[in-house]
């Protein structure tokens, strides 16, 4: 064979060794480069389902908050509707339309639900009383009668004072609670419901 010949097949031979790997090698990869750099490398890049995987991480708060201020919005209207329906059923005591001789504790019960709206069906089971009189406001009490987490129902009563007296009306509705991270900003009974109350102190008007 020709010098010129055999030359020119060295050099092809030569070029496709370089082609396919320096020294003949094959040009596939060595198994290192499967390692977990590699793997964490492509799962780092991969993006699929990110949303998905974000929103599960801060649904269960967001749902919560959700809850939470729903709850207290609510709670805010039962509030809001228990003054207005104390504040219209004391008026009769203050004129003297309401009197121990004309109108029960149950009769007044009833006046405060008529005025509690949508509201009215489930407030005599949940609505409890205390109507006293006085001779000085400063013996009017600032604290409810609550010991540990209970309603005192015995210190409660029912007494509709003359004209010109001191008459103080307290209203206390049971609120069952859902959300539990409202419990520690509202008075709560031992059975985790709220207490909501409505107090109005006036002098009655000498009639």
């Amino acid at each position: 064979m020709p010098a010129s010949v055999r030359w020119f097949f060295l050099r092809s031979s030569a070029a496709r060794a370089r082609a396919n790997g320096r020294g003949g090698q094959s040009p596939l990869p060595n198994a290192g480069a499967f390692g977990n750099h590699g793997l964490f490398s492509r799962f780092n890049a991969d993006r699929k389902a990110a949303a998905a995987v974000e929103f599960a991480l801060i649904a269960a708060p967001l749902v919560f908050m959700i809850c939470a201020c729903l709850e207290l919005g609510m709670i805010i209207l039962v509030s809001v509707t228990l003054d207005n329906a104390t504040d219209l059923a004391s008026r009769g005591i203050r004129t003297g339309t309401t009197t121990n001789s004309t109108t029960s504790l149950a009769q007044f019960k009833q006046s405060i639900c008529d005025n509690m709206g949508w509201l009215a069906s489930s407030c005599p089971s949940s609505l409890s009383l205390d109507v006293q009189t006085y001779s000085s406001f400063a013996n009017v009490p600032l604290t409810d009668p609550v010991v540990s987490g209970q309603l005192q129902t015995g210190s409660l009563s029912y007494n509709l004072g003359a004209g010109s007296q001191i008459q103080m009306v307290r209203a206390y509705y049971d609120w069952p609670l859902f959300t539990p991270i409202l419990n520690g900003g509202l008075s709560t009974m031992s059975n985790g419901d709220a207490m909501l109350t409505s107090k109005v102190v006036f002098r009655n008007e000498p009639f």
